[in-house]
């Protein structure tokens, strides 16, 4: 049976979050092993094959966890590649390691091209990320070893024969769906760049460029929004749960409605509610707005076989919902976390 592009790109991007525990979470080969174990078992990624990486980012203080991975996969079927990335764990607002409450601080969008009148800003740990993502190299004994990102795809556009285009995926989930983002936008600014930043890893345009982001809060400002829907057009494709609450972040005219999201399944969150409007109120004070590119919603459906609490119904809408939207059978999201499934007596109902 064939998949479509999103049951494919949701499954590699859930499947990034395989050897998030044990000696995977530290240990690039160990993790090689995991996440190729679960392209091979998911129904929509038998024919991904990873040809770049994993690369990962651990902060000193933590060593044994990585807060940011990276690799990229080949389909032998359709011969495009993806890159895939994972920032932190699922549920994670924000990356503890990276950033702490760093979206209360913006950095310009340095590789803007054309901008005009927009000043494009993003979130301060979102910018941190890409700085490691842009400088990330596999281990020995890893495919790609010591190449950079660019680096490996500049590479694959020299070994094109005749008029041929390269299809460059790039997903993700989750705040790595936020990165996702910001990650394609970059390969796209930079591409046929002769910035002495970034190497121009594709000066003839030959690659194809889409990104397909899943569950992702915002990246920026409003002018931040405006520039990539305008510069990635049809090829920027981001994909929410209507129920999901990670989306409406960090935006304050949709974070006020998060509170009442559940309702009436869940009845008033106080603790949540007053999280909110600290939030709020800190957001405003640091003078920072984001907005949300034009995103695809998927209509979400109140689990009520889950307690009545808002964690309980959050962590589900935002993982456990994607693959049941979209038609994805074979997907224990559980399984691959490492952790009990099941919303009877696992981790979502506990």
């Amino acid at each position: 049976m064939g998949h479509t592009p999103e049951q494919v790109q949701l499954s590699l991007s859930l499947a990034a979050y395989a050897g998030s525990t044990g000696t995977a979470a530290w240990e690039d080969v160990e993790l090689h092993r995991a996440l190729a174990g679960w392209l091979a078992r998911l129904p929509a990624t038998e024919d991904q094959r990873i040809v770049w990486g994993p690369a990962s980012f651990r902060v000193y203080w933590q060593p044994s966890s990585a807060a940011l991975i990276a690799f990229v996969t080949r389909s032998e079927l359709r011969d495009d590649y993806t890159v895939v990335l994972r920032s932190g764990g699922p549920m994670s607002i924000w990356d503890h390691n990276l950033e702490s409450l760093a979206c209360l601080e913006q950095e310009p969008w340095s590789w803007a091209l054309a901008a005009g009148n927009l000043a494009p800003a993003i979130c301060g740990g979102i910018s941190q990320q890409l700085a490691v993502v842009r400088e990330l190299t596999p281990e020995e004994q890893l495919p790609g070893a010591g190449r950079s990102l660019a680096e490996f795809l500049a590479a694959r556009v020299a070994e094109l024969d005749g008029d041929r285009k390269l299809p460059v995926h790039v997903v993700g989930h989750g705040v790595g769906g936020t990165l996702a983002t910001v990650v394609a936008l970059w390969l796209l600014d930079t591409q046929g760049s002769l910035s002495a930043r970034d190497l121009a890893w594709d000066p003839q345009h030959r690659a194809k460029l889409h990104c397909m982001a899943f569950a992702g809060p915002t990246a920026g400002n409003s002018d931040f929004a405006t520039y990539v829907a305008d510069r990635l057009g049809a090829r920027l494709d981001l994909i929410h749960n209507s129920l999901d609450h990670a989306p409406a972040l960090w935006d304050t005219q949709t974070l006020t409605g998060l509170a009442d999201l559940y309702r009436p399944h869940v009845e008033d969150p106080a603790v949540v509610r007053a999280l909110i409007d600290a939030l709020c109120d800190e957001l405003e004070r640091s003078g920072v707005e984001y907005e949300q590119p034009p995103a695809r919603l998927l209509e979400g459906r109140l689990n009520t076989r889950l307690p009545k609490t808002f964690v309980a119904q959050a962590e589900y809408q935002h993982l456990h919902a994607y693959p049941e939207l979209l038609g994805l059978d074979g997907v224990d999201v559980d399984a691959v976390l490492g952790r009990p499934s099941g919303t009877d007596d696992g981790p979502v109902a506990q």
